[in-house]
């Protein structure tokens, strides 16, 4: 017996192959952090542009309300949400990641026989409208996809006995796995975001095109001003989209932009149709696919020496690994997450918890060009314990920290912030219930293997014992093999410490 609303939604069986779409980490939404996943229905003939209108399949918590990000952290962890799935075209995720939230997209086509394609379209038709029980940790939107998918028989994606599941390892199965002696992966399709695609527009220019659409954007130079007209066609055409990418970077929606902005625009959009039509060649860098990345858990053993404590040797477990010195494909350039990462100082004879950082949050918007609308807005928030200051023994305190800023990212790896923030914590070690502090940091990735960071801030303790101080902080990170690293760092708090320690990805 047909179904005409199950006929119109596969086009009449239309459905001609399944993409996995990963969706790279956005640290503005905690559900984001580790990206998201979901499945599309790519159907026959489809060409370009034209996969826009594919079928996409999404799962996810079902909100009632608008939660804040401290409530919807806590109620993601303890299954306090109903989750569902939904369908909607391809196009509004991808208008949704890749031009709201600025997030690259990566599609991951499967080889799958027509038979298996069409009991996976069937079975997630029937799943369309219940309702599950939303964990964040493990079933989410990557053990969800691969229970779909694993409707197949013989089958097997993602080990479900883990004791979590985030979407980056799903891609990872899926570059590996097999189904009847063949591999499970036949394309990968990366699809920038609005935010990428003017960056890689930006950083092809050369010096006086870049000269050129920096005057014209600060409206020191006019499109048909003597010194742009003097560019030669192609170049003009280079400068001009992008100015034109930039807009739309930058004013995001056009159509709800100030008038101003409009009107630049317009100008802009009006100079590029006097040009001759066509474009030069942009051949912008594809990054590395994320599903090539490295393993998500990191350990840590390093050797390390106190001015004031001693020797010791620290032992450190990062289960959900994401850091500002790894380069890897998959996340945020510069930023970082934490979750459960705890740090272990062992003495001749006893055990101390140096660091653990319960859930912790730095954000970077890279600011390349430093024009107006990127600018790099940058802001960090931490929640945990650790020791006071490098030269107490023991001097554990619960601390909840909070900074904002500004950063800006320069060419050859280096991004540069400063902030302003504060910290509360229980009193300890003369410092009272807290401080506020200035701060300045600097990351620079020489590469994907070889990266530094330096830092220092000024902290002024409040109703503390102890008068304004300053802390530095250096560290430098080899990766030595794609599973483990080694790293170099230096600190000084009154005491000063160094320390090496190997890490192993797991």
């Amino acid at each position: 017996m047909k179904c005409p609303a199950f006929d119109g939604w596969t086009r009449s069986g239309s459905v001609s192959s399944l993409s996995i779409v990963f969706a790279t980490g956005y640290l503005g939404n905690p559900a984001s952090y580790y990206g998201h996943t979901l499945l599309k229905f790519n159907f026959g003939g489809d060409e370009g542009q034209t996969r826009l209108m594919d079928v996409s399949v999404n799962f996810g918590a079902i909100l009632t309300k608008q939660d804040g990000p401290v409530t919807y952290i806590v109620k993601s962890l303890t299954r306090g949400y109903d989750a569902g799935f939904s369908h909607i075209h391809f196009y509004f995720h991808n208008h949704n990641y890749g031009d709201n939230e600025l997030r690259d997209l990566w599609e991951y086509r499967l080889d799958l026989p027509h038979e298996a394609v069409n009991l996976i379209v069937a079975h997630a038709w029937e799943v369309l409208g219940k309702r599950y029980t939303y964990d964040f940790l493990k079933k989410n939107c990557a053990y969800r996809m691969a229970e779909i998918i694993e409707i197949v028989d013989g089958l097997k994606i993602i080990q479900k006995r883990s004791a979590w599941i985030i979407p980056q390892a799903l891609i990872e199965e899926l570059a590996v796995a097999e189904y009847r002696g063949r591999k499970l992966l036949s394309d990968v399709t990366y699809l920038p975001s609005r935010q990428s695609r003017f960056y890689a527009r930006y950083l092809n220019l050369s010096a006086q095109e870049t000269d050129s659409f920096r005057n014209l954007v600060n409206r020191r130079e006019f499109f048909d001003g003597r010194q742009f007209q003097a560019l030669q066609t192609s170049s003009r055409q280079l400068v001009l989209d992008a100015i034109l990418d930039y807009y739309q970077f930058v004013a995001n929606p056009l159509e709800m932009a100030p008038a101003e902005t409009k009107e630049e625009y317009r100008k802009a959009l009006s100079a590029r149709y006097q040009e001759p039509p066509g474009s030069p060649e942009l051949k912008p860098r594809q990054p590395r696919s994320p599903h090539l990345a490295r393993p998500l858990g990191w350990s840590q053993v390093s050797w390390r020496h106190n001015t004031d404590t001693g020797n010791a040797l620290s032992i450190r477990l990062r289960p959900a690994y994401y850091d500002v010195l790894d380069a890897d494909s998959g996340h945020v350039r510069n930023a970082s997450l934490v979750m459960g990462d705890l740090q272990l100082g062992l003495y001749k004879n006893r055990v101390r918890i140096d660091k653990f950082d319960l859930f912790g949050v730095d954000s970077a918007n890279p600011g390349l060009t430093g024009l107006p609308g990127d600018k790099g807005t940058t802001w960090k928030i931490h929640v945990g314990a650790e020791q006071a200051r490098l030269a107490c023994q023991d001097c554990l305190v619960a601390r909840v920290q909070g900074d904002y800023g500004y950063g800006r990212q320069w060419p050859r790896g280096l991004f540069g912030a400063v902030y302003v923030g504060s910290a509360l914590q229980n009193p300890q070690a003369g410092q009272g219930v807290g401080y506020a502090r200035t701060s300045m940091s600097f990351i620079l990735h020489q590469s994907d293997q070889l990266g530094m960071k330096l830092g220092y801030e000024q902290r002024f303790p409040m109703a503390g014992k102890i008068g304004n101080y300053g802390v530095t902080s250096t560290e430098m990170r080899w990766a030595i093999a794609p599973d483990s690293d080694l790293r170099l760092s230096y600190e000084h708090d009154r005491a000063q410490q160094i320390s090496v320690g190997l890490g192993i990805y797991w």
